[in-house]
């Protein structure tokens, strides 16, 4: 027989009572003297016989019924034939997810990392399976859940052992939503491959910091079935400070001052004063300037650089905690401003506020990275661009003449693109067969400003009106058309239309030539014709020409670490010269960049041109506070370990005890015993009270 609750048996223990009450004797602490009883004889007290049990049967029936009471609450239930072993429980399956991104580069933490998992080896059961996962903004599987049957359960740690031994931290961030799920969903399909119904367990190792990106677990259902344990590992200094560029404005021109610098300081932090300095990568090229930034602050100041003979490419800080030097250096491409023409055919003037050059010309402000000028090209001229310089960018708001045509399709042919502005439909008539066949469909309606027309329907799509597609800057129906164009691209082969008004005649549309790409308005952006260069959209519209014009370059400069950079069309023999000085050669047919797995300073050679980008390490990897890990929960994710096999069968034990003594009862049984003991005892007593009382006698 055996018990479910064999505690109770202490209650047991209270038979004692019955006996120790039956055994007191209490004498009256208080004598009163009683008249007719002073002529009588006093007789001692008999102390010998209060100490013998004088009701034994009595009670023995109510040790008897306390007894089985206690015996009652320990659920006593009889075990059947079959018994438990290890094979009846799950065993577990451990997959181990260890962080390399670049903020484990802080100080010992990636050798604590090494450390909690080897502890964790330690600490298996015989039969648990374990694999091995590796994540910084990717996710590496280094030893797959599919084929832990093929190899030794021994082996398998030996070979998790010599996986870490070959791994190390990289420069990358840390996306650790995608991380969880994508080793979640290993688990699950491996376990499903095999029908093991195993106890599914992510260990997770890291520091958990909070620039760990947890959007992933937001658009996913995170399985039930998956427990993650978190051993988070932690630096002695939770300090840390970063340096960063702030960015110039747009409209600041070189008069703006120095270049300025932003540097933060991590909560916690015990370093507050710290140096700034411009460097070449072998020489310091400024003054150092020394400030003070408190533990969870952040200072702007002002870094002025020395240029020389070689420009500073990197801005570097000191006096961080030792082992926090990993985001000390922020890389920038050295300004070098870029001169961009661009050639306007038409007969407006620059100071008449009611024609499209009068905005045109003051668009582009110059900046230390581009000065546009503005090459205006008046009658039948048409400039040699086969001698001089080709402009980046054509406008053209004016019929042309068959020179100009010709020169044009030359530029387009070559690569060159242009922007055709259809102001009135002498412009249809005079361009439109070189226009591809446009033509008008009627009349133009007279100015009125009651009646306008807006966009009424725009390709987000379209490289040209793509950085337009954000909520915040999609909407242009404040952007009013006085006067357009109604026409008709039936005739015009391989139109793309890219925004057609709320009538449904096209509004912008491209057309491909030879290299080049030709666009087409059918409405300024002068008053009489519409409020397009009023709007905030006209100067980022306008950028967004000259940076697909310019097919040549880059599309920027700046870049994370593992960001893929698109590569302009070749125009040789192409390589990329890493800032460790390897060179790595590119395929024609490449379009992008993709291995900037270090930060710094890297040169795209192109048939002999060179063109520099910078990569630097994500601002979101230097945010190194610890990460709040019941935001995971708030993903529902289950934390915790999983249950060993051990405990596990000894839950599967205690569930199959309980449902015994559920089945058998036998408690109910000894409830009724106690009841008839009881019983018994109670008749038992009442016959005793009834015995005569032994008459004294007449005192008298």
């Amino acid at each position: 027989m055996s018990f479910l609750t064999g505690a109770f048996l202490f209650g047991a223990l209270a038979i004692a009572a019955p006996l120790l009450f039956h055994l007191i004797r209490r004498t009256p602490k208080a004598h009163y003297e009683f008249s007719s009883l002073m002529f009588l004889k006093p007789s001692p007290p008999k102390l010998t016989r209060r100490s013998r049990l004088d009701e034994w049967l009595l009670l023995l029936l109510r040790a008897l019924a306390i007894l089985l009471l206690a015996f009652a609450f320990m659920r006593p239930y009889f075990r059947t034939q079959a018994e438990l072993s290890l094979n009846d429980a799950p065993q577990r399956h451990i997959a181990i997810l260890i962080d390399r991104s670049a903020s484990m580069r802080r100080g010992e933490l990636w050798e604590k990392a090494v450390q909690e998992v080897e502890s964790a080896l330690d600490d298996l059961e015989d039969t648990d399976e374990v694999s091995l996962f590796a994540y910084d903004e990717k996710l590496e599987m280094l030893l797959a859940p599919e084929g832990a049957d093929s190899v030794n359960r021994a082996e398998r740690r030996e070979l998790v052992r010599e996986k870490l031994k070959e791994l190390s931290p990289t420069w990358g961030g840390s996306n650790l939503g995608a991380a969880l799920l994508g080793v979640a969903e290993r688990l699950e399909t491996a376990d499903d491959t095999r029908q093991t119904h195993a106890a599914l367990q992510i260990l997770l190792v890291g520091d958990l910091q909070s620039g760990s990106q947890l959007d992933a677990l937001q658009m996913s259902e995170w399985p039930e079935t998956v427990r993650v344990d978190v051993h988070a590992v932690a630096p002695k200094t939770e300090g840390n400070a970063r340096v960063r560029l702030v960015e110039t404005s747009a409209d600041e021109t070189d008069d703006a001052g120095p270049p300025r610098v932003r540097v933060r300081n991590a909560a916690g932090s015990d370093v507050e004063q710290f140096e700034v300095v411009w460097s070449d990568g072998e020489s310091d090229r400024s003054r150092q300037v020394s400030f003070y930034v408190p533990p969870g602050e952040s200072l702007v100041l002002e870094v002025p650089a020395e240029h020389g003979a070689i420009a500073p490419d990197r801005v570097l800080l000191r006096g961080d905690g030792p082992g926090m030097e990993f985001d000390n250096a922020f890389y920038q491409v050295p300004a070098i401003q870029e001169q961009i023409k661009l050639a306007y055919f038409g007969a407006d003037r620059d100071d008449d506020p009611e024609q499209m050059r009068f905005y045109l010309a003051r668009a582009f402000d110059e900046t230390p990275a581009r000065k546009v000028d503005i090459e205006a090209i008046e009658g039948d001229a048409m400039p040699n661009w086969e001698f001089d310089s080709e402009p980046r960018f054509a406008v053209i708001a004016g019929s042309l003449s068959e020179a100009q045509q010709k020169g044009l399709d030359g530029y387009l042919n070559q690569g060159g693109d242009a922007l055709v502005v259809l102001r009135d439909d002498q412009m249809i008539s005079d361009l439109g067969k070189w226009l591809g066949g446009v033509v008008s469909t009627e009349a133009e309606p007279a100015s009125s400003k009651q009646s306008y027309a807006l966009l009424g329907s725009i390709d987000f799509q379209h490289p040209l009106l793509a950085p337009f597609a954000g909520a915040r800057y999609n909407d242009f129906t404040k952007i009013r058309f006085w006067r357009h164009r109604r026409v008709s691209l039936k005739e015009v082969d391989a139109a793309t239309v890219i925004a057609s008004y709320t009538d449904n005649t096209p509004a912008l549309w491209s057309i491909e030539r030879g290299k080049g790409t030709l666009y087409v308005m059918s409405a300024g952006w002068n008053r009489d014709d519409s409020q397009l260069a009023l709007s905030t959209k006209f100067i980022p519209l306008l950028s967004r020409w000259l940076e697909l014009a310019a097919r040549g370059g880059l599309a920027a400069q700046s870049y994370v670490v593992n960001q893929p950079v698109p590569l302009p069309p070749a125009e040789g023999k192409r390589s990329v010269k890493t800032p460790d000085g390897e060179v790595q050669e590119l395929a024609q047919e490449e379009t992008t960049f993709t291995a900037t797995t270090v930060p710094g300073i890297y040169t795209l050679i192109d048939a002999g041109n060179e063109t520099k980008f910078a990569v630097n390490v994500a601002d979101a990897e230097s945010e190194t506070d610890p990460l709040d890990v019941g935001r995971l929960e708030q993903f529902n994710v289950v934390l915790g370990a999983a249950p060993t096999q051990a405990a596990q069968l000894d839950q599967l034990r205690q569930l199959r005890d309980a449902e015994l003594e559920n089945r058998q009862k036998i408690w109910k049984w000894l409830v009724v015993a106690v009841l008839a003991l009881l019983g018994v005892e109670t008749l038992l007593a009442a016959r005793r009270s009834r015995q005569p009382v032994q008459v004294a006698g007449d005192l008298a």
